[in-house]
């Protein structure tokens, strides 16, 4: 009777423990893609700050298409940055920016950024 009980324990253990290393990795990778959000969402903000803080007239404000790769915190993710600046009209520029985990084929994070001469955007 001794050996069934304890079999049946170390079957209830197992179960117990496996379950245990499936919510660590699930908990991982939810990090993981925490991480990548946190990063993507960090490097389209510190891109939209560096354009929106140059002289109306920058040579960096010129339209046409710009990629960029750089490593950002938190998670050291290595972002994709693509930019495409358009002059709108007389005295303003419409920024699309698009994002992704480099490497990566899935979706990007795509923002808009509209800078206008007469609000006063110039440092």
């Amino acid at each position: 009777m001794s050996l069934i009980e304890v079999l049946v324990a170390m079957a209830l253990t197992l179960v117990l423990v496996i379950g245990a290393a499936e919510m660590q990795t699930l908990a991982l990778r939810a990090k993981r893609r925490g991480d990548v959000i946190a990063a993507l969402t960090h490097a389209m903000g510190d891109r939209f700050e560096s354009l929106k803080s140059r002289p109306f007239g920058d040579p960096a404000l010129l339209a046409g298409e710009y990629t960029e790769t750089v490593r950002v915190e938190p998670g050291r993710c290595l972002i994709t940055e693509t930019w495409e600046i358009a002059d709108d009209s007389d005295g303003m520029k419409r920024i699309v920016l698009r994002a992704r985990q480099a490497g990566w084929a899935g979706p990007e994070t795509v923002a808009i950024l509209y800078i206008s001469r007469d609000l006063g955007f110039s440092p």
